[in-house]
């Protein structure tokens, strides 16, 4: 899988680019709050249209195990951001997902099936719109790009269900690896997860994301986005942390952080000290952005378009 990547140079100022992003994983691994610290980073533009709702889990607590169950996520949904990120307007869809289950063989199955369907009814979208005499112009692109898959820190490495759901996955769509809940483990358990993880990824076979980069593309490319690319490929699986609802401030400069305390100190979920989330965002918004989708377009897409075509053949 690999595509040209445009240079920030030649990027069109004026032009609404759109990103849409799926989360999945298992139950309890902070998907939802990690939509909700993405949303907060991003500088929302405001529109003279009607704006889309929000979700209530945005705005709802997770802290206590109560609160927890109340915010839930019972059923797949999403909602569109317009937002400007580092001078250029993109229209971000961010996806969220019901938490698979782990005691239930069966419905495991189905909620994996479920996301499938979702995904590709958005490849349907696109090749109903292809197949119309007048096409319109003005139709929204809702393929999704890129897909975060929350993989649990208490396993040493991928479970025979990640295994096997990321096999399912990996057909259809861009999947990125994520550790969940990295700020429970110490450094080296974290080094030794990442490790742990690329080699049941090798030795399965299984073709996450790998940030390809064509050999003559790398000669001419900018250093900073070089580094960049060779950054984010050294931090997959990404470690994420979410933050807390309390407030917490920096003891040297009295502002506010979005993060964890704990008795030994202060995790700051943006710092990329302490975890990924930063380069991870950078990847999703702008490094690799036009990369997902051409790869989207390019691959997944023209897989599953020949297969429906050949399938009404017979």
């Amino acid at each position: 899988m690999s595509s040209k990547m445009s240079s920030r140079s030649r990027r069109r100022k004026h032009a609404i680019s759109q990103l849409n992003v799926m989360v999945v994983g298992f139950r309890s691994l902070g998907k939802t709050s990690f939509i909700r610290m993405l949303f907060e980073t991003l500088s929302i533009r405001k529109n003279s249209k009607e704006e889309a709702p929000l979700p209530a889990s945005l705005f709802q607590s997770a802290e206590s195990v109560r609160d927890a169950e109340e915010a839930r996520t019972k059923e797949l949904y999403s909602f569109t951001l317009d937002i400007d990120e580092e001078g250029e307007k993109i229209s971000l869809t961010l996806v969220d997902t019901p938490g698979f289950v782990k005691d239930n063989e069966l419905r495991l199955d189905v909620q994996v099936t479920e996301a499938l369907r979702y995904i590709e009814a958005q490849f349907d979208h696109t090749l109903a719109e292809e197949t119309k005499v007048k096409r319109n112009p003005k139709a929204q692109d809702s393929q999704i790009h890129a897909c975060l898959y929350f993989i649990d820190n208490a396993n040493n490495g991928l479970s025979e269900k990640d295994i096997r759901i990321l096999k399912r996955l990996t057909v259809r769509v861009n999947v990125i690896p994520v550790i969940a809940k990295a700020d429970l483990l110490t450094n080296s358990q974290l080094a030794n997860l990442k490790e742990a993880i690329k080699k049941d990824l090798k030795m399965h076979e299984i073709p996450v994301f790998a940030f390809p980069v064509d050999d003559d593309e790398e000669e001419e490319m900018e250093p900073e986005l070089a580094a960049e690319i060779a950054n984010a490929q050294s931090q997959v699986p990404f470690s994420i942390i979410a933050p807390e609802d309390a407030t917490i401030t920096d003891p040297e400069t009295g502002d506010r952080i979005r993060g964890r305390q704990y008795a030994w100190g202060i995790i700051d979920c943006l710092n990329p000290k302490h975890c990924d989330f930063n380069v991870l965002r950078n990847v999703l918004l702008s490094s690799h952005r036009k990369l997902f989708k051409d790869i989207t377009t390019e691959v997944f897409y023209e897989q599953y378009r020949t297969e429906r075509l050949m399938a009404r053949k017979v």
